[in-house]
């Protein structure tokens, strides 16, 4: 009810005197045209950035697993051309001592080189604690570069890093690098980026962890080994 002049006058009464106009057919047909326009671009932009955001995921370093002894799925965006995580522009860029596995613990340092470095991916752990290979065969043709590290109370660190000519070729060398872990009693611990391989029991090898991580055509293989009596 609405107060005019004094009286209560009713709705309808305030709208006798209103002239109305209804929109013709043609215009309402434009306007629910519109409506479907808008709706179906903005269906559309969601569906692209569904798509995007899976394609991002799915493609970004360490994919599925971390990027932990799995193949990423597809380079990284940040990646140029021929780049990898430990590779850009051309120039190869080996983990930092800050950036090793367990730094908090062993607070590593990178030490001089030592006679060691050109070692084939095939033999792993570090000094007098790890696995060597049964049998002969020669790596594929690779090009090869290594870090060491020293830590606190002996321990011991090594980041190895190499390029391949093929994918087939990397393959080839993770297969091994799986069956040397695995016949020297070596078992993958954790999962994703924290995933690595360590000896059962309580011998040496129980001290030495092996992080192995690759891409299509280059292999990372990260070697720890913590304070123990290495004579015992």
């Amino acid at each position: 009810m609405a107060e005019i002049r004094g009286r209560q006058a009713r709705v309808e009464e305030l709208l006798d005197d209103v002239p109305l106009r209804m929109p013709d057919g043609a215009e309402l047909r434009a306007r629910g045209g519109r409506r479907q326009t808008r709706r179906r671009v903005a269906l559309s932009a969601a569906a692209v950035a569904v798509v995007a955001g899976a394609v991002v995921w799915a493609a970004g370093p360490g994919g599925g697993d971390g990027g932990r002894d799995v193949r990423p799925a597809g380079p990284s965006r940040s990646y140029g051309q021929g780049d990898t995580p430990y590779k850009k522009d051309g120039v190869v860029h080996l983990l930092r001592a800050k950036e090793l596995p367990l730094y908090g613990t062993w607070h590593w340092q990178e030490r001089d080189r030592g006679g060691d470095v050109d070692l084939p991916l095939g033999k792993v752990g570090i000094d007098d604690v790890g696995c060597t290979p049964t049998g002969g065969g020669k790596e594929p043709d690779q090009s090869r570069f290594t870090r060491m590290y020293r830590g606190d109370e002996n321990a011991a660190a090594r980041h190895r890093y190499a390029e391949f000519r093929s994918a087939t070729d990397t393959d080839a060398v993770v297969r091994h690098l799986r069956n040397v872990l695995g016949d020297c009693g070596m078992e993958r611990r954790g999962k994703g980026a924290d995933a690595y391989y360590t000896g059962t029991g309580t011998g040496p090898r129980s001290h030495l962890r092996v992080y192995l991580e690759h891409g299509r055509t280059w292999v990372s293989v990260v070697e720890t080994v913590d304070d123990f009596d290495r004579s015992s």
